[in-house]
């Protein structure tokens, strides 16, 4: 009987419902290695993983003690000037949604990713549940837009490389546009996202994030709070602040609504099949659960969209998992279209499967996931 090992945060709710999701199949409970344990070198991963074992990769997110040492391992593959030293980074204090340095970041979680990568190399045969190579994309934006893009998956229009918010207001007139969503490259949960929309003459930008000033400082945190800012020097501030980190731009797409409150999907994916999904309604652009968003009546929005747009909407998000083919599963966000009978994928989540109390065939998406791997060839 094949065993789990999962390099993860210990303490969180992820490990917590995957071990009792093991419990409820009657497998033995997971040996855990943490991120802190993995990337300080104090484990490796040749004296945890066992000849068949699955390794499942969990999100390093929420720790900040792993987030400073993500930021230190980027260092070294940061320009100089462009972020912070290792020392300067281990020492950071915590700063409630402080957004700190998420290129540098992305840069030291793919340096882990490749530490973990060779690690496993020394391992007795053993089987990932997600491809590492697969969970490094999915994190960069831009990379999943045009992964996706190139494989025939609708997704919204989107600009690439823009550098500045001049470069970006010059790009909305050539095209034409009148609304996009700013969302830093790395950036995960809504954090560092920006809807603007702008006729030209006057410019609105909604966000989850607070610009605070301090000294000749610019510093921004993500809040639940979404904030809207009307004064285009504002504006100008944030979105240069945001693109100094790298940014993924792409049009701004109208969503399906019932009553007042638009909408749109979380689709997890599990062996290539749609399986868990979740309404995510709100009043304002960002749909996130997270930032006290509701879950809305998927039968509802089953029977308004009708079953060919319905089957035609879980196709795609089938065909954007599968441009992850190394990955047992993924979470996929779509947007649905007004008319109800067009979509569209945001993005795909490596880490998007975290839906409590959300049931599919009797089972939430770990169960899930275990029955499935037990069930899948070798990757």
């Amino acid at each position: 009987m094949s065993s789990y090992v999962i390099v993860g945060n210990p303490g969180g709710n992820r490990i917590a419902f995957f071990q009792e999701a093991l419990e409820r199949r009657s497998l033995p409970p997971a040996r855990v290695a943490a991120w802190a344990d993995i990337i300080e070198g104090r484990a490796r991963l040749r004296d945890i993983v066992r000849a068949g074992d699955c390794v499942r990769i969990e999100s390093p997110g929420r720790d900040f003690e792993v987030e400073r040492l993500l930021l230190a391992a980027g260092a070294s593959e940061t320009p100089s000037g462009e972020g912070l030293s290792p020392e300067e980074a281990r020492s950071l204090a915590f700063e409630r949604g402080r957004i700190w340095f998420p290129r540098q970041w992305y840069l030291g979680f793919q340096c882990v990713l490749r530490q973990i990568e060779q690690q496993l190399s020394e391992c007795p045969a053993h089987r990932l549940t997600n491809g590492l190579s697969d969970i490094a994309v999915m994190f960069d934006k831009a990379q999943t837009h045009e992964r996706l893009r190139s494989a025939g998956v609708s997704v919204p229009e989107a600009f690439t490389n823009v550098r500045s918010f001049a470069d970006l207001t010059a790009r909305l007139q050539q095209a034409g546009w009148g609304r996009v969503f700013v969302k830093l490259a790395h950036g995960s949960s809504a954090s560092g996202v920006a809807a603007l929309r702008t006729d030209g003459r006057r410019m609105q930008a909604t966000t989850t994030v607070e610009i605070v000033r301090a000294g000749d400082e610019l510093r921004l945190y993500n809040s639940r709070r979404l904030r809207t800012y009307n004064d285009p020097r504002e504006i100008a501030e944030l979105i240069d602040a945001l693109c100094r980190h790298g940014v993924h731009v792409e049009r701004w797409l109208p969503k399906a609504a019932f009553g007042d409150a638009g909408f749109d999907l979380r689709v997890v994916t599990i062996g290539g099949r749609a399986r868990h999904t979740v309404v995510r309604q709100s009043h304002s652009p960002m749909t996130n659960l997270h930032l006290l968003n509701t879950r809305g009546d998927l039968e509802a929005v089953k029977e308004r969209m009708g079953s060919s747009a319905w089957d035609a909407a879980i196709m795609t998000c089938e065909r954007a998992a599968a441009c992850f083919p190394a990955s047992l599963h993924a979470g996929v966000d779509l947007c649905v279209t007004p008319s109800f009978r067009h979509h569209a994928v945001l993005e795909v989540n490596a880490f998007g499967d975290l839906l409590p109390r959300v049931l599919h065939d009797g089972m939430d998406t770990y169960e899930a996931e275990i029955r499935a791997f037990a069930n899948r060839e070798e990757l």
